[in-house]
């Protein structure tokens, strides 16, 4: 099964030739419109936000046995769901406050899915908004506790288990800020189960950086 996440920085309508090159059975898309997830033709779709123009939905492309579960909607933005046997929470790191933003916001949505995560095998991928380098800027909540705190769930980026680096020391950037170059980050994660088979590929700035800011996410995991 194939899972692409991407935050496609609005216009999905246009876009959408994009990602379904890429051949995706699921995709998770920050940053678009409901009216674009809900006139997609589609087995599977959901969408999440405050703002209809700009929120955090899910398309399901191919014919599976695919299931919601109930998720704070004071927690932006997620959306937790099931495809065949694997439990999956789409992920936009949004603000909702000054206090509760980006990683913040992660940590109470692992906390609120806890067991949904360790029930069965998991994921959780999308854009994540934080990283190691920030550790400093979210005491108590970081993004380095986060990882902690996955891994004690079962769950390991599949980037840095691949590549065997730690996080805050990442070689592929998946954000490059204002499409510049040099502000370039890894902010986007798929943490999978351990010991479910994954491989993951992230998009070539030549390719996507035209379309967005973010590049997309191309996960590959073992069908149960």
């Amino acid at each position: 099964m194939r899972i692409v996440s991407w935050n496609c920085a609005m216009g999905f309508a246009k876009k959408r030739p994009l990602v379904e090159a890429l051949r995706p059975d699921v995709a998770i898309l920050a940053e678009t419109s409901q009216k674009h997830i809900e006139e997609t033709d589609a087995p599977f779709k959901a969408w999440v936000g405050s703002n209809p123009h700009k929120g955090l939905g899910v398309i399901g492309f191919t014919n599976r046995a695919y299931m919601t579960h109930a998720a704070d909607a004071l927690l932006p933005w997620h959306i937790p769901f099931s495809v065949d046997d694997l439990n999956i929470i789409a992920l936009w790191a949004h603000a909702r406050d000054k206090d509760l933003k980006y990683v913040r916001v992660t940590h109470e949505i692992v906390s609120s899915h806890a067991d949904f995560l360790s029930s069965a095998p998991s994921l959780i991928m999308g854009d994540f908004n934080s990283n190691t380098v920030w550790d400093h800027e979210h005491p108590g909540r970081n993004h380095s506790m986060l990882v902690e705190r996955l891994h004690g769930l079962g769950l390991q980026s599949v980037y840095h288990r691949a590549n065997g680096v730690g996080h805050g020391a990442e070689t592929t950037k998946t954000y490059f800020h204002t499409k510049k170059l040099h502000f370039g980050h890894h902010i986007d994660y798929a943490f999978l189960s351990e010991g479910f088979p994954g491989s993951l590929a992230i998009g070539k700035h030549q390719d996507w950086l035209m379309h967005s800011d973010h590049m997309p996410l191309i996960l590959d995991v073992a069908e149960t």
